[in-house]
């Protein structure tokens, strides 16, 4: 029987507007299958992600890992045999916070590669903010289609640092996101991003737009890894400012999980790092261009950006944490230490510029 594109989601959508509704993670993950192979129009689809969040069900753990599994059936993953068996660091966010602030996950991913710990980072490209770590990394000078599974293995192989543009091991996401970006509203995609490194993975931490989602989110990472076979640990934070990142100013509330699926909530703020506090607004993102040409002059100890200022300390939190994640630091402010000697020896920089190297190498 032929399939009637147009109509295709009807039956879900419907279920989703039934009191209570009764769309199961069985019936999501078929949902899924569909969007990423780009069977329904868009505003099916538009139709059902925007209900599916107005019913709260892509914040539950079973929905969530329900449809990253069916979006892994999909994805060209890097082969396990191929990469470090102990796996590697990432630092993500859910995006859709509303806050538009610097790109600190990819700036402090990259000062965590200059401690010497090996990174992975995971990202895609801006939906609802001015700058996405995939056009951070475009305008820093990186061909980041270039990076595919096929080529990532020569490269963490060499290198501390690594960026993996989504669209490039997940091709289904990529057909949806011209969609996201024009609802503006988090949908499931955006819960489910962060989840789906197509490297193993031993540390992580993952920033959510809603403190309702760090829980939810620590349950799936945990499930999610049993599955792939990574078991490793995870921090979940959400800035009490609404902020899907360690904030710079405030409480931050993490959710810690371990191998063995255990789960501890707790409070940081910057004093916990020996750091002062600094306003949003003091680090709102620019352009793509301008968070870029910001980010090598603060890598490059360029005297405007000197210790103290609100961005190199929102980098130096954000990097500390991943040194505690990954085993190096025992402390916020060692982490603190160990972050602005990257940056101050020029690891840091030497990290981002061999990658960028790297990638220029790989013949097309």
């Amino acid at each position: 029987m032929a399939i009637d594109y147009k109509t295709v989601l009807s039956p879900y959508i419907k279920s989703l507007l039934l009191t209570p509704p009764n769309l199961t993670p069985d019936n999501l993950a078929t949902v899924i299958k569909l969007i990423v192979q780009g069977v329904p129009t868009d505003i099916q689809t538009a139709a059902f992600l925007t209900a599916l969040r107005v019913r709260g069900l892509d914040h539950q753990p079973e929905y969530i890992a329900a449809a990253a599994k069916a979006v892994l059936e999909f994805s060209v993953l890097v082969d396990p045999a191929r990469v470090d068996a102990l796996g590697y660091i990432d630092v993500v966010g859910t995006g859709g916070d509303g806050q538009n602030t610097f790109n600190v996950s990819t700036s402090a991913a990259i000062v965590a590669a200059g401690m010497g710990l090996n990174v992975c980072k995971h990202g895609g490209k801006a939906l609802t903010s001015s700058s996405g770590a995939g056009d951070l990394m475009t305008h820093l000078g990186v061909s980041i289609a270039k990076v595919t599974a096929a080529t990532t293995p020569a490269i963490v192989a060499r290198l501390n640092f690594c960026f993996l543009f989504a669209p490039a091991f997940h091709p289904g996401m990529g057909k949806v996101a011209p969609l996201r970006a024009g609802l503006g509203i988090p949908t499931i995609f955006n819960v489910l991003g962060p989840l789906m490194n197509p490297i193993p993975l031993r540390a992580r931490i993952i920033g959510v737009y809603s403190e309702h989602l760090g829980q939810v989110f620590a349950e799936a990472a945990c499930e999610m890894d049993a599955a792939r076979g990574c078991p490793g640990h995870t921090m979940v934070v959400w800035g009490e400012c609404g902020l899907d990142e360690i904030a710079p100013i405030g409480r931050t509330k993490v959710w810690a999980t371990t191998s063995s699926g255990e789960i501890t909530v707790s409070y940081i703020e910057p004093a916990d790092f020996g750091l002062p506090e600094h306003s949003l607004s003091l680090v709102a993102s620019g352009t793509p261009q301008e968070n870029a040409q910001a980010l090598l002059k603060i890598l490059g100890n360029d005297a405007a950006y000197a210790d103290g200022h609100p961005l190199v300390d929102y980098i130096v939190m954000n990097a500390a944490a991943l040194s505690v994640v990954g085993g190096i630091a025992d402390s916020w402010s060692s982490g603190v230490v160990l972050a602005r000697e990257s940056i101050r020896s020029g690891a840091a920089l030497a990290a981002l510029q061999t990658f960028i190297q790297a990638v220029a190498e790989i013949e097309e």
